[in-house]
């Protein structure tokens, strides 16, 4: 699978996130520089992610 040719589709399965997630973090990419380094340094209070969208997905 090429990384350039990826679809949001590809990606999600990839990344073990649904579609609509993946075009949330895209969306994210779009905001502007300012913005983007302001929520940066909000940093990742999680080490690890304890719940993933696939795991919920599991217990319907």
């Amino acid at each position: 699978m090429e990384l350039n040719n990826l679809t949001r589709a590809d990606l999600a399965r990839k990344l073990g996130i649904s579609r609509a997630r993946v075009t949330q973090f895209l969306n994210l990419l779009r905001l502007p520089k300012e913005l983007k380094d302001e929520i940066e340094e909000m940093g990742d209070n999680w080490g690890r992610r304890l719940v993933t969208e696939r795991m919920l997905r599991r217990l319907r």
